[in-house]
């Protein structure tokens, strides 16, 4: 009988700790679920596409549910640790502007946002906390922090007060999250390509933004 993957000498896997083993396996699981629906992931495919043995990924979680569980957490506390797309710096409007989009296209453009996005779109029924948790701790952490930076700008006379700035947070991101959305349900390329969108981005918030 030959010997298995995981015992063959050429295919040794290097020592992981266990919080590193585990991260690897998130990792395969994020492609997988992102790929797949849940119903269609089995653990024997997050072994394979982890490099493990069946009883190896069983050794770190005990289910398929609790690696959905752990890689939603983990997904809640990266987007929770991030700051923010608005600078604290006291810049021009352009200048705001440009480091705004420049921060914000480069986490839109990312594959791993999009696998993420398109989870939490197609499964976060199945954790309804978790949902909530991320709009308590994250989503409303983000609001805040721009409408402070927003308010302070506008003392400084830097940009205009109206309906964009007493809602920043979801109106600015509207047009980058209405793109991620039409290209993850259309079958071929967007109607707008992300830089196209970004100048058009651009051009509305320096519209809407300047004082007159």
């Amino acid at each position: 009988m030959p010997p298995k993957k995981d015992d063959a000498p050429d295919n040794k896997r290097r020592y992981l700790s266990s919080a590193a083993r585990k991260e690897e396996i998130l990792d395969a699981a994020l492609v997988e679920f992102a790929d797949r629906t849940y119903n269609a992931v089995s653990m024997e495919r997050l072994a394979e596409c982890a490099g493990l043995s069946k009883a190896g990924i069983y050794a770190h979680f005990k289910s398929k549910e609790e690696i959905f569980h752990a890689l939603l957490e983990r997904t809640t506390k990266q987007i929770f640790d991030f700051q923010g797309w608005l600078p604290d710096e006291d810049l021009t409007l352009p200048e705001l502007v440009d480091v705004y989009l420049d921060r914000l296209y480069a986490t839109f453009s990312s594959p791993a946002t999009m696998s993420i996005y398109r989870l939490l779109l197609a499964e976060s029924a199945r954790t309804p906390e978790l949902v909530q948790r991320w709009h308590n701790e994250v989503a409303l952490g983000l609001k805040e922090r721009a409408q402070t930076i927003i308010h302070r700008n506008i003392r400084r006379g830097v940009i205009r007060p109206g309906v964009l700035t007493e809602h920043f947070f979801p109106l600015a991101l509207a047009p980058a999250v209405l793109w991620l959305s039409s290209s993850m349900l259309s079958k071929g390329s967007p109607s707008i390509s992300l830089v196209q969108l970004r100048d058009a981005h651009r051009q509305l918030l320096l519209e809407l933004l300047q004082p007159q």
